[in-house]
């Protein structure tokens, strides 16, 4: 089974900072409007989260938010056997370690942490003049059970990963497909359903047009092997099953 962890709803202006706003609220003047949505999914042998929301980042820590449902699915954080992360920016990667009485401490101290290795040597270089960042990444090189993919990895039953780029450098594309499971989670390359319906080059991705040609590709890789999709910033809907929308042309 696969289940939203809906973290709430935000309005991000250009200082980057979550802004928790109803869900049907409006954003501020010039900002985006986005929700967060962890995905649980029960494979036959794991417990595996998709991105894992803020953690601590913002005004207050988003950290019981995710206990709380994952507590509704009789779970505890120490359930969880694995977290993939589709890519390394704090609103998907924050939930990984929060701190305890001021010292980091991982979240889910049982679970396997993948990600991108190019991607996570990237950030290791940028986040160097930013102490909370930081503080952050040492915690998780630290406390973490890191693991690292490359194209085309299948380190889950069922889970593979592909490098699909467009809204960072090393984007991935993770392909769910487990009995009564077919899914594409593709982070911010097709983040809500509106990212479907248009064609555009956000100037938030590190290569716009990727992401567009990405869109296009992947759409039709889903239409044609009947693949639903997890958007991960939709606000209503993050759960697209497969004949929910059209092929891009």
């Amino acid at each position: 089974m696969i289940h939203a962890l809906y973290e709430g709803t935000f309005s991000v202006g250009l200082d980057k900072a979550f802004h928790r706003i109803e869900r049907d609220g409006k954003a501020a003047q010039g900002a985006l409007k986005i929700s967060l949505n962890p995905f649980l999914i029960h494979t036959r042998t794991e417990a595996v989260l998709i991105d894992c929301g803020l953690g601590d980042y913002g005004i207050t820590s988003h950290i019981p938010i995710l206990e709380g449902h994952l507590g509704a699915h009789g779970l505890t954080p120490a359930d969880i056997t694995a977290v993939v992360c589709s890519h390394l920016h704090w609103d998907h990667i924050g939930g990984l370690s929060h701190r305890v009485d001021g010292r980091w401490r991982a979240t889910f101290p049982n679970a396997s942490v993948w990600m991108c290795r190019a991607e996570w040597e990237k950030v290791r270089r940028l986040t160097g003049e930013e102490d909370v960042k930081r503080d952050f990444i040492d915690a998780l090189e630290s406390h973490v059970d890191l693991h690292f993919l490359a194209d085309g990895d299948s380190p889950l039953d069922g889970i593979t990963m592909e490098v699909i780029g467009g809204h960072t450098e090393f984007s991935l594309g993770i392909w769910v497909d487990l009995p009564g499971m077919k899914y594409l989670m593709a982070g911010d390359v097709m983040g809500t359903r509106g990212s479907l319906s248009r064609r555009y080059a956000a100037k938030y991705d590190f290569d716009g047009r990727r992401a567009q040609e990405q869109r296009d590709r992947l759409s039709r890789i889903c239409v044609r092997d009947g693949f639903g999709l997890l958007c991960y910033h939709d606000n209503h809907v993050p759960i697209l099953e497969a004949g929910m929308f059209d092929a891009t042309p």
